[in-house]
């Protein structure tokens, strides 16, 4: 265990059952599925996709197999990647400023800021930050905490949290650099500097953009910085695998 006052060898202990299962009518969850369905020339169709639709297998690719090891999620609350990589076998942990969505076996949750979380040294074989560090420290989410740097923060901590062996998988919106009040837009300069700045090389990089509304396409990252990300929406999207520069 690596929460402080958990000995060596020590496992939180297990949580019970919930006492009363309620029909999935009755709860509400905001995952953020990628597809939109609808009506296009008279035929059922795909009428919108967002950003998951490659983020998702873009995060699964780099995960070490076996799948074994601590994984941490962070933001991961609208996301189903926490319940898959549980499903897969990691020893799975999320943590957002948000109450937990739902009790999943193999998932441990914590609410709180990442940033300011005391996860021991070194404790994660694999941090995945799906489309989350862009929004930490703006009005997003109900976070009340303004930091400009957030991004840059939160991944200093990440670093920390992870074994030196470990790895960073992250997905974040691409374009030209600029920022909405929920949400920072990195080009390419800015994306290498902010994992520069908090101790991360880059082992692996994709890109993507959207095209007609439904398709997103793999895209050189000269020309996926082009797109106007922050007046549109996230029409590009970058993913990095990174590992910890020892320090």
């Amino acid at each position: 265990c690596f929460l402080p006052g958990c000995g060596p060898g020590q496992s939180p202990a297990p949580t019970e059952p919930p006492k009363e299962v309620l029909p999935a009518a009755e709860i509400q969850l905001d995952l953020l599925h990628p597809l939109t369905f609808g009506e296009k020339n008279g035929r059922r169709a795909v009428v919108g996709c967002t950003e998951r639709i490659v983020e998702v297998p873009f995060v699964h690719r780099p995960l070490p197999y076996p799948f074994r090891g601590r994984l941490l999620d962070v933001g991961y609350l609208e996301s189903e990647v926490i319940y898959q990589a549980a499903s897969l076998g990691f020893d799975t942990w999320g943590i957002d400023i948000r109450p937990a969505a739902a009790e999943f076996p193999g998932v441990h949750y914590v609410q709180g800021d990442v940033i300011k979380y005391p996860f021991a040294p070194h404790s994660f074989d694999v941090v995945i930050a799906l489309s989350t560090v862009e929004h930490i420290g703006l009005h997003a989410y109900g976070n009340v905490d303004a930091d400009p740097q957030g991004d840059l923060h939160a991944l200093q901590a990440i670093h920390r949290a992870l074994k030196p062996s470990g790895r960073l998988i992250l997905t974040v919106p691409f374009g030209k650099r600029g920022q909405a009040e929920w949400e920072r837009i990195y080009d390419y300069r800015a994306l290498q500097e902010l994992l520069k700045g908090s101790g991360f090389r880059v082992e692996a990089e994709d890109f993507w953009t959207k095209h007609d509304y439904v398709r997103w396409v793999p895209t050189p990252w000269k020309e996926a910085e082009q797109v106007d990300s922050v007046t549109h929406g996230a029409l590009a999207v970058a993913g990095v695998v990174a590992r910890p520069i020892p320090r």
